[in-house]
């Protein structure tokens, strides 16, 4: 039976996904978790930890995420999947209301990765890859990823899973030079992370010292937090153009959607002036603001997009800074340690310009000229930490990687300065306008096309979206790989067979010389006329192979087998009993000059084949119909699985392809690929989650003979001995 499998002697293509925190590992999870094709997935990463990147590898306990565990989801799909891990790994007493640590949730993404790893189906490998990519250059078909390390990788996909890049020094700070001990990057280790009980020594920071935090936003709550952690009692400023107060989470009562694309205004001003009248509306009620603007969320990223470049300009000018105060708010814990500081005299807010920095001899003198009054302070502190947040104008950013991408004019950096332009897919564009099909990305780069684009929510449906449009792409088709032109011709004698009664069609496929011949999913009912057929045509049965365990009819493989002495052939998963032979994903089967190959399409069912016959004859059994598709509520089905299987497998055979399905209901006979990637409704221009929505919605009845046909199908139809077991 098992004379060759192919897919042994296929490569894997492969995905190299360059930057291993959130954004990555999530990509990376999300292939492993859907692939079902063979592939290589090159997950390449300079730190030690995957998973984690910056925002989850912090090593300060008390940092907490700044949204809600209940909303913290890795997958979109999957609304509490956080919390039952966190139930499942010790963290009993969290609610869907904590705050937890950002340290717990980084073990979280990489138990993630770990687990959907274990899970992949055979033939999906991955690759974790300590090193740093410095360059990348492309050839039509593939990418070549040149790391630090001397090593080089070709792959077929490439994914820019690059996170957020230091923030660039305001002006006066940057003049003190690079290498000025008193100023340090938020993100470097040492940051704020050597507070000494004992007086100051090589700049390191003295409990009663003075420090200055750039930026009054999420990156300075957490230098703040860091501080209190360790017993810092000295001064701390903290200074930003608008001098705007962190916002803290409080519960509320989910407000109803105000405004839609259509209804929306145009204009920066029009929205702003609209959100501060719902505010007032919702407060006048009894509600609070939070509620509308989380009511906004949805739709952030559309009234984004539909607004005029020069608008999106005004919006950063003179919005931009109020918008995330009050979107990218704090967890109460956090805020009552700012409040705390803030009481005591330890934490002073200015807001204004940083204008001259003079360094003497144990620290900076630091002149801020005050927003309104144009008052000058100067304030004397023994350390500046800049905590303005994330760097994303990558015409400035100072990577070799992304020098070597814009040497090539392979991306084109977005117009606001803020990312890079991108498809709606995640597919790079380059300096000329097109659209890459072999890099892609996700998160902080696309800022400037979606804005709101850089939290887990999004995050994590971008990631979604990304594996399954890698899986889709990679242009996958062993399965097509016989040379049909080279067979000996006739190539086959073929018949479509129709039971009416369960509208089941069995296929009788035969070599024209030898005489061989195989049925598959043959119908009890049916042995008299599957005899008679072949008695007419002369032909000889070798083996009746199912596609699945039916559960709309009784095979009639058992009946045929004690009447002919042919074989039973069913996949290699189906729990069945009594089978003579079992088939696997790949497997060609040959009768002469007919050539059989079966492609495992669970989903339907869990042990579900479809056989392409001579690499032209699809017999795609009950995993696609002709403007439809099988069932998956009943047998273990799953629906996620089947549109994988479908989209990655079968759509990825030539367009031309004969689809044979294993029923029809409304009297039609064929299709081909090309048609059904084009025209069923099940599958074209759906997402995936939108396709296991609706078959998760059929609400069909259970088919008529199921407590009868599954039983015996167990058995290869074997009706008697199901009778007996029973």
């Amino acid at each position: 039976m098992h004379n060759s499998i192919l897919n042994q002697t296929v490569s894997p293509q492969t995905i190299a996904i360059i930057g291993g925190g959130l954004s990555g590992s999530l990509v990376a999870a999300n292939l492993l978790r859907n692939a079902t094709i063979p592939i290589s997935i090159k997950l390449i990463e300079r730190h030690d930890e995957i998973g984690k990147g910056v925002a989850y590898g912090t090593r300060v306990n008390c940092h907490l995420l700044n949204v809600p565990a209940g909303k913290m989801s890795a997958f979109p799909d999957e609304s509490d999947h956080f919390l039952k891990w966190l139930h499942a790994n010790g963290h009993t007493q969290v609610t869907a209301s904590t705050f937890v640590p950002r340290t717990v949730y980084g073990s979280y993404i990489q138990s993630i990765l770990q687990e959907a790893q274990a899970k992949a189906q055979a033939g999906v490998e991955f690759e974790r890859i300590v090193g740093e990519a410095i360059y990348i250059d492309t050839t039509t078909y593939t990418v070549r990823v040149y790391l630090n390390n001397g090593r080089r990788l070709q792959v077929q996909k490439a994914v820019l899973a690059l996170g957020n890049f230091p923030a660039s020094l305001p002006e006066p700070i940057a003049a003190l030079g690079k290498s000025n001990p008193y100023v340090k990057d938020a993100w470097a280790e040492d940051a704020i992370s050597r507070v000494r009980l004992a007086p100051r020594a090589n700049a390191n920071l003295a409990p009663d010292d003075s420090i200055l935090l750039v930026g009054s936003g999420l990156t300075m709550v957490d230098a703040v937090v860091a501080l209190h952690q360790q017993g810092f009692k000295g001064q701390i400023h903290a200074v930003s153009r608008h001098g705007l107060k962190p916002c803290r989470h409080k519960q509320t009562t989910p407000y109803s959607a105000f405004l839609n694309l259509e209804t929306a205004p145009k204009t920066a001003r029009g929205l702003f002036h609209l959100v501060r009248q719902e505010i007032k509306v919702a407060m006048d009620r009894g509600q609070d603001w939070r509620a509308v603007i989380d009511a906004l969320r949805p739709v952030t990223q559309e009234l984004w997009q539909a607004l005029a470049f020069k608008e999106q300009k005004r919006f950063l000018r003179h919005v931009k800074a109020y918008w995330e105060v009050h979107r990218h708010r704090i967890a109460e814990e956090i805020a009552e340690v700012l409040d705390t500081a803030v009481q005591s005299g330890q934490l002073r807010y200015y807001g204004g310009r940083i204008q001259t920095c003079q360094e003497f001899e144990k620290g900076v003198n630091v002149t801020i000229r005050e927003r309104g009054t144009n008052t000058d302070i100067v304030l004397q502190v023994n350390r500046i930490v800049n905590c303005t947040g994330s760097n994303c104008n990558y015409r400035r950013l100072q990577h070799p990687l992304l020098s070597s991408l814009q040497e090539q004019r392979l991306f084109r950096s977005n117009t606001l300065s803020i990312g890079i332009d991108t498809a709606a897919n995640g597919a790079l564009i380059d300096a000329d306008g097109k659209v890459s099909e072999l890099l892609y990305t996700l998160g902080t780069p696309r800022k400037g096309n979606l804005w709101e684009t850089t939290a887990v929510p999004e995050i994590r449906v971008q990631a979604v979206s990304l594996a399954q449009e890698l899986l889709k792409s990679l242009n996958f088709q062993p399965y097509a790989a016989i040379e049909v032109s080279k067979l000996p011709k006739p190539v086959m004698l073929f018949r479509q067979l129709f039971d009416k009664e369960s509208s089941t069609y069995t296929y009788l496929i035969a070599d024209p010389e030898t005489k061989e011949a195989i049925l598959v999913d043959p119908v009890l009912e049916q042995v008299e006329r599957d005899l008679q057929v072949l008695q007419e045509l002369g032909l000889t049965l070798r083996y009746c192979l199912e596609t699945h365990i039916h559960a709309d009819h009784i095979t009639g493989a058992d009946k045929l087998r004690e009447l002919t002495g042919c074989l039973s052939v069913v996949p290699e998963k189906a729990a069945t009993l009594g089978a003579d032979d079992y088939t696997i994903d790949g497997a060609i089967m040959e009768l002469g000059s007919v050539r059989i190959q079966a492609i495992a399409t669970p989903g339907h069912t869990d042990s579900h084949m479809a056989y392409l016959v001579n690499g032209t004859h699809l017999l795609s059994g009950d995993a696609l119909f002709i403007r439809g598709c099988g069932r998956t509520d009943f047998q273990n089905g799953d629906a996620g699985l089947l549109y994988d299987v479908v989209t990655q497998k079968l759509f990825a055979l030539p367009e031309e392809t004969l689809v044979y399905p294993g029923h029809d209901y409304q009297g039609r006979t064929v299709s081909t690929i090309g048609e059904e990637k084009s025209w069923n409704p099940r599958f074209a221009g759906r997402s995936r989650n939108q396709f296991i929505e609706l078959m998760n919605n059929l609400n069909l009845p259970y088919p008529k003979k199921m407590l009868a046909a599954v039983p015996a199908n167990q058995f290869c139809g074997k009706v008697s001995m199901w009778n007996y077991q029973i």
